[in-house]
Parts: C-alpha cells; sequence; structure tokens
C-alpha cells in the first residue's frame, strides 16, 4: 500500500495497526516513496538469515506449485568438490 506522509501524519494509529497486521506501508513524500512502516514480525522475516537463499528459493517455487529442480543444488556441490571450499551466497549465510 502507498499512502502520502500528510495522509499518514493524521491517520498514523491507522497505518500502525495495518503494518502490524502484515501490510508494507510506503510513505510517499512529493509523490516518491520516502520510507517503508513495516511491522517488526516483517522486518525480522525479511533479515532473517534462518534459510538460505537456495532454501527460501525452493520454497516460494514449492510454494508456486511448480517441481523442485536440484540442478542448482548439483551445481553448488559440484564447485565444492571442485575448489575444496565453500561458495558463498551473494544474498549472505552459507550454500
Amino acid at each position: 500500500m502507498t499512502a502520502p506522509l500528510f495522509d499518514v501524519k493524521a491517520k498514523f494509529s491507522e497505518y500502525v495497526t495495518m503494518a502490524e497486521n502484515g501490510e508494507i506501508v510506503a510513505v510517499t513524500k512529493h509523490g516518491k516513496t520516502s520510507v517503508l512502516l513495516i511491522s517488526q514480525e516483517t522486518l525480522e522475516q525479511l533479515t532473517s538469515k534462518s534459510e538460505s537463499f537456495s532454501e527460501h528459493y525452493r520454497k516460494w517455487r514449492r510454494d508456486c506449485g511448480e517441481e523442485i529442480d536440484d540442478s542448482y543444488s548439483a551445481f553448488l556441490e559440484g564447485c565444492r568438490n571442485i575448489s575444496g571450499s565453500v561458495i558463498e551466497n551473494p544474498f549472505g549465510g552459507e550454500e
């Protein structure tokens, strides 16, 4: 959801409730997004390093009903075998 700053200022409590309910509110200033209003829970989900990028991607594909292809995992395993080291995930964490 997008809302102009003047409206968020006037109805701040309502927007906080929306954020607490999982809505991400993009607050605009002069027509451009300036800040986001999100809940603590949403922030923790977005910044959590509990699952790797590939795990998150597989979960997303599974949720979309797509078949899971293990070729990416096979590729990473092959790279580990060749280099003998762990490949770093560019999004944080280890693969």
